[in-house]
């Protein structure tokens, strides 16, 4: 088979998108690798993609290295080869139709994005050629434009869009794609129980952190914050069972904090940015879930609505926040 050397799109120039960008660039450097923002990005993203473009992305964490990805605002006239959607939960739907053009004949689509049942937010023609579901496990932040710290190796998990009968090839020629770039890849067959453990993962983090403004490790070690990692992981586990899914809400809750202990998460930065969060899809679509079940989510829903409280009075002080698709999904 001949190989596919046409340009990889990361559309989120987040910091998860920026430093999967950054890795892929490192160790592909004759291959044409695009950071993708919106045609019209904020002045934070903009920013940041204004600093790739002049000096390149600096990456520090276990590696300290410096690369240049192409930058673009929008689609550009290309095809591509890979196209990772690394943009926030909601944002899926708009990210894929801006950047349709860059799909073509053979192009693998992938969804990085938290939440539940994000690949369903993919327009048809995506889905009809198959979607990989993917989720980072790795935590990254964005300290300054073009600087990122990232928390450890990039590991990611590979499974078919969640309900599909049939797309493990595609997981594994992404899997064959990624494995020799230096990510850590690891392959499921059950493209739901791979998205809910990470979601479970997210729901509890997430949320608690931002409104404890605690790192992932501090949850645990903070006893006012460890009772209610508790409570919402006994909450998640009603829901769990109910769906028939053979997970343990808070022994995946306790290895996510511990594996990504230094990271501030996503939904807590957001608040600091005046930005909106990821509560909606992250927290919401469980609760919608137990609600048709029955099933009490107390905890959860008071979580949810301190969150949403915090982010209107971040979004009061800051009004250039903005929840444009150029603002990726972030992660644990």
């Amino acid at each position: 088979m001949t190989e596919d050397t046409r340009p990889v799109v990361v559309v989120g120039s987040g910091a998860v998108g920026t430093m999967l960008a950054a890795q892929l660039q490192r160790n592909l450097p004759e291959r044409r690798i695009y950071l993708a923002g919106s045609a019209t990005p904020s002045l934070d993203t903009s920013a940041h993609l204004d600093e790739i473009e002049s000096d390149g992305v600096n990456v520090r964490g276990e590696a300290a290295y410096t690369v240049r990805p192409l930058v673009c605002r929008g689609a550009v006239d290309i095809t591509a080869s890979h196209l990772f959607f690394t943009v926030k939960a909601g944002r899926v739907e708009a990210a894929a139709a801006e950047f349709s053009s860059m799909a073509g004949e053979g192009t693998i689509a992938a969804v990085f994005s938290n939440g539940l049942d994000v690949c369903k937010d993919l327009p048809r023609s995506y889905r009809e050629g198959g979607v990989v579901r993917g989720l980072v496990g790795t935590g990254a932040e964005i300290t300054k434009p073009g600087r990122v710290k990232q928390f450890g190796a990039l590991d990611v998990t590979l499974a078919p869009e969640p309900g599909a009968v049939e797309d493990s090839p595609l997981v594994r020629r992404l899997a064959e794609f990624l494995e020799p770039l230096g990510v850590r890849v690891r392959q499921k067959r059950d493209g739901k129980e791979a998205e809910w453990r990470k979601a479970v993962a997210n729901a509890v983090i997430n949320p608690l952190g931002a409104a404890l403004e605690l790192r992932n490790g501090e949850l645990l070690e903070t006893p006012s914050a460890a009772v209610l990692v508790d409570a919402l992981a006994k909450e998640l586990q009603a829901l769990i069972d109910a769906e028939g899914l053979a997970l343990d809400a808070l022994e995946i809750v306790r290895e996510t904090a511990r594996a990504t202990a230094g990271n501030r998460n996503s939904m807590w930065q957001d608040l600091m940015r005046g930005r909106q969060s990821e509560i909606r899809e992250v927290t919401g679509r469980f609760i919608e879930r137990a609600n048709s079940r029955g099933i009490l989510f107390s905890t959860h829903k008071s979580l949810y609505y301190r969150v949403l409280s915090l982010e209107k009075a971040s979004s009061s002080r800051d009004a250039g926040g903005d929840s444009r698709l150029d603002i990726e999904g972030g992660n644990s």
